[in-house]
């Protein structure tokens, strides 16, 4: 009987033990009396340094706080405040989708810092004078790529540097860097600039304004504007 009951807690343990991870460390972040709760759950392994305030979440790690979803195979809090993720790591938040190598979450300061090979995917709901009705709520895909990547989670705005290009449709641009301002629904690329339009049009210029929800761009300082014809056939 003694043996049975031994096996019998080893189970109950090794059962409990993923349960009690996911539901303890949410407590101890809202354990601050900050305004927004802190969700952190981990499938492998959770190593807390109280000296250090340093908290290690291994396995499966998901982060939530208000409409932010964190997604890692790994992830290193410090005082509760910056998660450092690596492994698989993704963002999402309504209607968008974050993906790199290595994020830094400013947890308490809204945004999040994305690391190599990153990239951005956007559904955008066409702008009136393209869909034709409001009604329909139409969506494009916006995708954006870069080297680095400041996302505010609050504002949903960015600022990008590094092989950035941003593409919607079969339109493009290629510059060093770019910003987004979500209220304006534009992205402001600068920096060796390139671009081209679905009509085929070739764009290069010191500054393009690339609009993510119709088909406009607006380019400024040295524009250089190419485009091909059709010529008219020799008649008798």
């Amino acid at each position: 009987m003694r043996v049975m009951s031994r096996l019998g807690s080893k189970t109950i343990e090794a059962t409990l033990i993923p349960v009690i991870l996911a539901l303890i460390v949410p407590l101890a972040f809202a354990a601050g009396a900050t305004k927004e709760k802190v969700t952190v759950t981990a499938t492998n392994k959770v190593t807390v340094d109280l000296d250090a305030d340093v908290t290690v979440f291994e396995g499966n790690v998901r982060i939530s706080y208000g409409d932010v979803e964190l997604y890692a195979e790994r992830a290193e809090v410090k005082e509760r405040k910056v998660a450092t993720l690596t492994g698989n790591v993704k963002l999402t938040q309504p209607d968008v989708a974050l993906t790199g190598e290595v994020f830094t979450a400013y947890i308490n300061e809204k945004r999040v810092v994305a690391e190599g090979g990153v990239v951005l995917t956007k559904e955008e709901i066409r702008a009136e004078e393209e869909s034709g009705s409001p009604s329909k709520q139409e969506k494009d895909t916006v995708t954006v790529m870069c080297d680095k990547m400041e996302l505010s989670t609050k504002t949903r705005g960015f600022e990008a540097e590094g092989n950035v290009r941003v593409a919607r449709g079969s339109s493009f641009a290629n510059a060093d860097h770019a910003t987004y301002v979500e209220s304006e629904k534009v992205v402001v690329l600068s920096g060796n600039v390139a671009a081209k339009g679905k009509n085929g049009e070739n764009i290069r210029c010191g500054k393009l304004i690339f609009r993510t929800d119709r088909d406009y761009m607006e380019a400024e300082t040295e524009v250089f504007f190419e485009f091909e014809i059709d010529e008219d056939g020799e008649t008798s």
